[in-house]
């Protein structure tokens, strides 16, 4: 009897464990999808830093120094650098969705 009580309680598991994948999936697409946003504005950040640093240089040529040029290129390194670890972060919240769904196909 300990035999079906066993069998049953490990198909039920295996139920609720299905039944709830499609909401684990979707809560980390939302996470993934989030940080997406954040790139999106480092790069917008980054890419504006650049134009200023371009314009400057067309405007005055590149023998006059840019007084901004130093922080600008801290802010670019900065934004790069925020993006490198929100971009490892996306990479594992992408790896534990596909480990999820590995661990109900197989």
């Amino acid at each position: 009897m300990a035999m079906v009580e066993d069998a049953a309680s490990v198909l039920e598991e295996f139920v609720q464990n299905v039944a709830n994948l499609p909401a684990e999936i979707q809560h980390l697409l939302e996470e993934i999808q989030a940080k997406d946003r954040v790139m999106q504005e480092c790069r917008s950040q980054v890419a504006g830093r650049d134009t200023s640093i371009q314009k400057f240089l067309k405007t005055n040529g590149c023998t006059q120094v840019n007084p901004k040029e130093e922080v600008y290129c801290k802010a670019v390194v900065s934004n790069f650098d925020k993006a490198q670890v929100i971009q490892e972060e996306k990479v594992s919240l992408s790896d534990k969705a596909a480990t999820l769904l590995d661990r109900q196909i197989k």
